[in-house]
C-alpha cells in the first residue's frame, strides 16, 4: 500500500463523519459602540466557529496516522495550533470581510437581521454555538426523532441549504486545512514525502467524499439550529437570503472564512519550513 493510499485509508472515517459547519450570518447590532464587524463576531460566536474545523483536524492528527517520530508529531501539532490560533483566524477573517463589505453594508445587513421576525433566526443561530445550546442539541435531536418535523419545515430548510454556499464552502475550507497538514507531515518526516500530485489526489478524494454528504449534514444541523423558529419566520429569512443582499452576504462571509484558513495555512507551512531547515 503506497503512502497516499495509507493516509487516505486512515483519514476516511474521520472526514466522512466531519461535521459540516454552515457559514454564519450577522445578527442584530448590540449598540455597544463596537465596529459592525466586531458586533457580528460577538453576536454569532464566530470565533468558536472559525476554530472548530482546525480543532477537529488537529484531534485527528494527534493519533499520528503516519507514525511520525513522536517529537516531530508533537512539534507539528504545536506549530499547527499556533498558526490556526482562534484570535489569529479572527483577525484574518475580519480583514478579509472588510475588504468585501463596507461598514455601512454590514450595518444595514445586521439591522435587517436584528429586526423582527428575522432576529429569532439569528438568535437561534447564536444559541446553537453557546454552551447551553450544545447541551440542548441531543435533546432536540431526540425530540425530532420522536416527532418528525413538518414537511413544510423540511422543505424550507433544504431550500435554504440550496440557496447558500454553506455546504460547498465548508468542504473547500476543510480541504485547505487538510492540505497544509499533509505538506507539513512530508516536510517533517524522514521516512515520508508527498509530491504535489499525491497531495492533489488525497485532496480530490476527500473532496468527493465530503461533497456527497455535505448538503445533508448541513440540512440536519440547520434543522436542529432552527428547531424552535416558526415557519413564517423561516420563510422571511429564506426570502432575505434569496435576495441580492442575502447572496452578497453569503458570498462575503464564505470567502472571508476561506481566506482566513488560507492565511493560517501559509503561516503554518512557513513555521514548519523554518523548523525543518
Amino acid at each position: 500500500m503506497n503512502l497516499t493510499m495509507q493516509l487516505d485509508k486512515r483519514l476516511t472515517v474521520f472526514f466522512l463523519l466531519f461535521a459540516i459547519l454552515p457559514f454564519p450570518l450577522p445578527g442584530q447590532s448590540t449598540g455597544s459602540g463596537q465596529s459592525p464587524v466586531d458586533q457580528l463576531i460577538e453576536q454569532l460566536a464566530l470565533e468558536q466557529q472559525l476554530g472548530k474545523a482546525p480543532e477537529n483536524i488537529r484531534m485527528q492528527f494527534e493519533q499520528n496516522p503516519l507514525n511520525l517520530a513522536a517529537d516531530k508529531n508533537e512539534l507539528m501539532l504545536e506549530l499547527f495550533s499556533d498558526a490556526y490560533r482562534s484570535d489569529r483566524l479572527l483577525e484574518d477573517f475580519k480583514t478579509a470581510l472588510q475588504q468585501r463589505l463596507s461598514s455601512q453594508q454590514i450595518n444595514k445587513i445586521t439591522n435587517t437581521l436584528g429586526s423582527p421576525p428575522i432576529q429569532h433566526v439569528t438568535e437561534a443561530h447564536k444559541e446553537f454555538y453557546s454552551l447551553q445550546g450544545k447541551r440542548k442539541r441531543i435533546v432536540t435531536q431526540y425530540e425530532m426523532e420522536q416527532q418528525p418535523p413538518a414537511p413544510e419545515r423540511v422543505e424550507i430548510i433544504q431550500t435554504l441549504v440550496d440557496t447558500t454556499s454553506a455546504a460547498a464552502g465548508s468542504v473547500e475550507s476543510s480541504i485547505v486545512i487538510l492540505r497544509s497538514v499533509i505538506k507539513a507531515l512530508g516536510n517533517l518526516s524522514a521516512q515520508h514525502s508527498f509530491t504535489d500530485q499525491q497531495i492533489d489526489a488525497v485532496a480530490a478524494n476527500f473532496r468527493t467524499q465530503m461533497q456527497a454528504g455535505a448538503s445533508q449534514q448541513t440540512h440536519d444541523q440547520l434543522m436542529i439550529t432552527y428547531y424552535n423558529v416558526d415557519i413564517n419566520t423561516l420563510e422571511s429569512y429564506l426570502a432575505l437570503m434569496q435576495s441580492e443582499t442575502g447572496q452578497l452576504l453569503d458570498q462575503a462571509i464564505g470567502k472571508s472564512m476561506y481566506t482566513a484558513y488560507e492565511r493560517a495555512s501559509d503561516r503554518f507551512l512557513e513555521a514548519v519550513s523554518t523548523q525543518s531547515n
